[in-house]
């Protein structure tokens, strides 16, 4: 079977959308030991990093093509190149496919509804874009792809769409979280306290600190934990600074720059955190706060409690289903319930939160799991090619 992979939004960005379409694509070659199948990559400008130790491999083929700006080449130049792509699978594991492209092998990721259950965080023609997009995806797609139950759900409720044609496929962590969830690692080692060091030097860590990891757009609702966090400076009740983590998205600017003027000396905003820095950036956090509004999986929480830190988390959308009883949670939108929430974890009276709970919880979610149930959909749609 030929299964082309469309990878040619990561050299655009590099969010929990394009992690899901890299780890997937890798899984999928990784987990073909008797290379059945062959895989197109498909590339915008350059073949990523993480691809290129597959190069050279009989099964893989790198397709490259040439593009700038966003838009023109996802709906007129990909389409284009598409068609003399010759496969019998086409996956869409970071965007949907091109409005312009049909055929009978499409399998769409959809990671979220965000466009219709919070358009307010959105500008408003990406909105509509969105929209278009998923519409369309649901029109012309063999199966569609989700990572959580709750996306399906919607998915299912939204366009009367066939539960039977959902694949549900959770995002996974990577190795080195699931090393620290294996003991693999030990932190107090020496190699690992000069890592620590380098790191908060990277960065302007101090020695203790609450920690937010996420883009830094409005459905991310950090000017909600920001409001929290002053009135529990005010109230004497938190000494510790904030860390806000993550690149920047849109509509952010006044309030970082608010940010910069007013809480310089409590609330630290670090910009983008690498991939290998990151289990050290959530590790050393005292806790870990995700106060989102909506989210189709959620993979930062999952990420800092399998390092061991403790997450308080929102209640909205999909994280009581990633994060199960691992996380104490807050109803969204309530201040004063994670004001207090916030006091109980830098105490770390939690009783409800159990180490067998948190390694339940990450254990689920592997990208080799969430692989291995989309190939199997994919060849009982198909049959056996190869035979």
């Amino acid at each position: 079977m030929r299964i082309a992979i469309d990878l040619t939004s990561l050299v655009d960005n590099f969010s929990g959308i394009e992690r899901y379409a890299m780890d997937i694509a890798k899984e999928l070659i990784e987990m073909d030991e008797e290379e059945k199948n062959t895989y197109i990559l498909l590339f915008k400008r350059a073949i990523h990093p993480g691809f290129k130790k597959y190069q050279g491999k009989r099964n893989v083929v790198f397709k490259v093509w040439k593009g700038q700006n966003k838009l023109i080449f996802a709906q007129i130049l990909l389409p284009i190149h598409l068609y003399g792509v010759k496969a019998d699978v086409f996956l869409f594991l970071a965007f949907q496919s091109p409005l312009l492209f049909w055929h009978k092998g499409i399998y769409n990721m959809v990671h979220d509804l965000t466009c219709w259950d919070c358009p307010e965080t959105m500008k408003r023609h990406m909105e509509w874009y969105f929209k278009l997009s998923i519409l369309n995806a649901a029109l012309v797609s063999k199966r569609i792809i989700v990572n959580s139950k709750f996306t399906g759900r919607r998915i299912i409720d939204k366009f009367h769409y066939n539960r039977k044609k959902i694949i549900l496929a959770y995002s996974g962590l990577s190795d080195v979280f699931m090393d620290y969830v294996n003991g693999q690692k030990i932190p107090l080692s020496k190699e690992e306290t000069d890592r620590r060091l380098e790191i908060r030097h990277k960065y302007h860590l101090p020695e203790q600190y609450l920690l937010c990891l996420a883009t830094l757009e409005p459905r991310k609702n950090l000017p909600f934990l920001v409001d929290a966090y002053v009135e529990l400076q005010e109230e004497d009740a938190l000494n510790i600074p904030l860390v806000l983590a993550g690149r920047k998205g849109w509509k952010m600017d006044e309030f970082l720059n608010r940010i910069e003027e007013v809480y310089r000396s409590r609330i630290i905003v670090t910009g983008f955190i690498d991939d290998k820095d990151l289990p050290y950036v959530y590790h050393m956090a005292d806790c870990f706060i995700f106060p989102s509004v909506y989210e189709g999986f959620g993979l930062p929480p999952l990420e800092a409690m399998a390092v061991g830190t403790m997450v308080i988390s929102s209640d909205a959308a999909s994280l009581p289903e990633v994060l199960g009883r691992a996380a104490s949670y807050f109803h969204l939108g309530d201040k004063e319930e994670l004001k207090e929430k916030v006091r109980l974890g830098i105490r770390q009276e939690t009783p409800d939160v159990t180490v067998e709970e948190i390694k339940k919880r990450v254990n689920k979610f592997q990208w080799k799991k969430s692989a291995e149930r989309i190939r199997k959909a994919i060849e009982r749609d198909f049959g056996d090619k190869n035979a």
